[in-house]
């Protein structure tokens, strides 16, 4: 196991850019670390310069936020052997700890599920996604004139709201999330003309996935989601991000938004969310 330090990291992006679907959730982690984004995050390999494996960790555990509560992993792999090999050497998986491994190659699958077997740990798959990547940009839509709205940054004093409504939301550590991602990374939202609070908004993991797009309910089908994606999107593109979500393969009306404004999956590319251990419920 390799520990990747500071050239490495400048390196390990310029490879995972080229990796394209399957890599660009640990891309987006590297991304926003050699930018100087606040983390808590040590990014190991199996080898380097040629490696097999990468995957993200934390560097502190318990840490009171969402991805320290799920201590969450995201994870490249080239080939299952390969990552199989990586989850057993010792310190990169605490075999007594809760871990979610939020991005495992579906064809790899098999891989943690044989680790997880071969060391007694309980495991389920939480969830399969698709990841979405904006590859036609003439689909974004911008509209002449905005008269009436405001596009400014989710501001921190939202954070109990944005927290209040997402999915993955409603607790002390997602809202601790929730401030980190509009504290460290870019965001949107939408105020309406003599508004002062949001009633739509999207933000950014992370990870630089698109995330946690939402509307009021009494403020929906006026176009707000379509708006803050395509507004978000070339603001993104302008300032070098990558440019993609990751959409749950049941979500029929997500993804049929994404994919109107030009967002693509791979149709042999699924990520998988899978837990390790049971989490002890707080």
């Amino acid at each position: 196991m390799v520990l990747l330090g500071r050239e490495e990291l400048t390196e390990a992006e310029s490879v995972l850019k080229q990796l394209f679907p399957e890599s660009i959730k640990v891309y987006g982690c590297v991304f926003n670390i050699n930018r100087g984004t606040p983390h808590n995050l040590e990014i190991v390999a199996d080898k380097w310069p040629d490696f097999s494996v990468i995957i993200c960790k934390p560097k502190v555990k318990g840490v009171k936020d969402r991805e320290g509560d799920f201590n969450m992993y995201s994870i490249y792999s080239k080939s299952k052997d390969a990552l199989k090999d990586l989850l057993k050497t010792p310190g990169v998986i605490h075999t007594d700890a809760f871990t979610l491994l939020a991005g495992v190659d579906i064809r790899h699958l098999a891989a943690v599920q044989e680790f997880a077997d071969e060391h007694g740990i309980p495991w389920k798959v939480q969830c399969v996604m698709n990841v979405l990547m904006l590859q036609d940009t003439s689909r974004l839509y911008f509209k002449e004139s905005y008269a009436g709205l405001r596009f400014p940054a989710v501001s921190t004093a939202h954070a109990h709201l944005v927290n209040s409504t997402w999915k993955y939301g409603g607790d002390a550590n997602s809202y601790n999330s929730v401030l980190n991602y509009i504290t460290h990374n870019p965001s949107l939202c939408v105020v309406e003309e003599d508004g002062s609070e949001p009633v739509s908004w999207l933000l950014l993991y992370q990870h630089c996935a698109l995330g946690l797009l939402y509307t009021l309910p009494q403020h929906r089908r006026k176009g707000y989601a379509t708006l803050l994606v395509s507004i978000m999107s070339q603001n993104l593109l302008e300032r070098g991000y990558p440019v993609y979500c990751f959409v749950e393969k049941e979500n029929e009306p997500s993804h049929k938004l994404f994919t109107s404004l030009g967002f693509k999956h791979s149709s042999d590319y699924r990520s998988v969310w899978f837990e390790l251990n049971k989490r002890e419920e707080t």
